[in-house]
């Protein structure tokens, strides 16, 4: 079979480690933020507040669970920082493992089955 492109041939780590390490050069803001349970859909709500350099905005997770808890539906409110506001050595140093601190859990409703898509 024939290799697709120059990275058809690289492990997922590899293809990772390079593409955190352009971070910095591909997007202007960048938030990660651990759920405990795996997330199925998410969707962007209404811009809530704006300021000189970030704005508030409503986002809306939902979470699967295994079944041992009920599935939930999660509404955070996220600052994202502006287009060339924030620095490249923050962007870079992300922790894949941490919660940012940009997104804050608002509310979490119990949904009585599985949450696919968010309206």
């Amino acid at each position: 079979m024939k290799e697709r492109g120059k990275g058809a041939g690289r492990s997922v780590d590899e293809r990772y480690t390079q593409w955190k390490s352009l971070v910095p050069v591909l997007y202007d803001w960048l938030a990660n933020h651990n759920l405990v349970w795996p997330s199925l859909s998410c969707r962007w709500g209404p811009q809530l507040e704006q300021a000189t350099y970030k704005n508030r905005q409503r986002l809306y997770l939902s979470e699967q669970t295994d079944g041992s808890v009920p599935n939930t539906l999660v509404i955070a409110n996220v600052e994202v920082v502006k287009p060339r506001v924030a620095a490249a050595e923050h962007i870079s140093q992300f922790n894949e493992e941490a919660r940012s601190p940009f997104v804050k859990k608002f509310k979490t409703i119990i949904h009585p089955g599985e949450v696919s898509f968010v309206c």
